[in-house]
């Protein structure tokens, strides 16, 4: 025979493991979205800024190959010998490729690590740069 305690903690247990599948689903969906990058244009420049919060500039890797600029990090765990009362913060290695629009010059990108937010700098290569015509 089921009493009313037996019943509600199977109904606590079954929301239980739903919120966590559904915490595992989520998490899976903001890692593949992680670094948060935005790309913008300046004079004959890129540039490229990268949210990476808690991220040592030893442990970020940018490349340069067939105009696709990737950029993978690792954020290490701070506490990973230890029980969480709360873990909101994701830790990891992360990936993230950026086709770019133009040309750019392999030799003049320029990477910096700033209060978390990673810069990238990229030329425009000369062959996509405005030319002036002289007309004879």
């Amino acid at each position: 025979m089921f009493t009313t305690y037996d019943l509600l903690d199977d109904v606590l247990t079954l929301r239980d493991m739903v919120d966590r599948f559904f915490d595992e689903v989520s998490t899976t969906r903001r890692r593949v979205d992680f670094p948060y990058v935005n790309v913008y244009e300046k004079d004959d420049d890129i540039i490229i800024r990268a949210i990476a919060p808690g991220v040592s500039s030893s442990d970020v890797n940018v490349q340069l190959a067939d105009n696709t600029l990737t950029i993978e990090m690792t954020r290490k765990e701070d506490y990973a010998d230890k029980p969480y009362l709360r873990k909101e913060r994701e830790f990891g290695s992360y990936k993230k490729s950026i086709k770019l629009p133009y040309y750019v010059d392999p030799d003049k990108v320029e990477a910096s690590m700033n209060n978390g937010i990673l810069t990238i700098k990229l030329t425009k290569h000369e062959s996509v740069k405005p030319r002036k015509i002289t007309i004879n």
